[in-house]
Order: structure tokens, then C-alpha cells, then sequence
């Protein structure tokens, strides 16, 4: 269920980026900056979901590794 759940979330989130970046051209630089603003918070969220529907539970593994350090 967990694999299900990440991928549908990561397909929803590609979902509402998608027409931001079809119609990225002839917006105003202010707004464009805005967009790559919630480009940036959304894309490594679409790739963890990916990641971890793909591999479940190795995020947790990769986070518990890095409090080792």
C-alpha cells in the first residue's frame, strides 16, 4: 500500500507542476521566479515519493545513515 500511496502522490504532484512549466514563457520575471520558487520545493518531493514507491523504506535507511555521521 505504501508503494501505491508514494506513487500516486508523486503523480499528482507532476500533475499540478505540469501546466506550470507548458506555460513557464511570456509570464512576468517576478512570477517566473515565484514558479521556480515552488519548482524547486516540489520537484525533490516528486523524487523522493518516486524513491521511495520504488524502494520502500530506503529513505528511512538513508536518513538513519546520516545521523550516524
Amino acid at each position: 500500500m505504501p508503494r501505491v500511496m508514494n506513487a500516486s502522490l508523486a503523480l499528482v504532484l507532476i500533475l499540478l507542476v505540469s501546466p506550470i512549466v507548458t506555460r513557464f514563457g511570456g509570464k512576468p520575471v517576478y512570477v517566473q521566479i515565484a514558479l521556480v520558487g515552488v519548482m524547486v520545493l516540489v520537484v525533490p518531493l516528486v523524487i523522493a515519493c518516486l524513491a521511495s514507491a520504488a524502494r520502500p523504506g530506503s529513505l528511512g535507511r538513508a536518513a538513519r545513515r546520516l545521523r550516524r555521521r
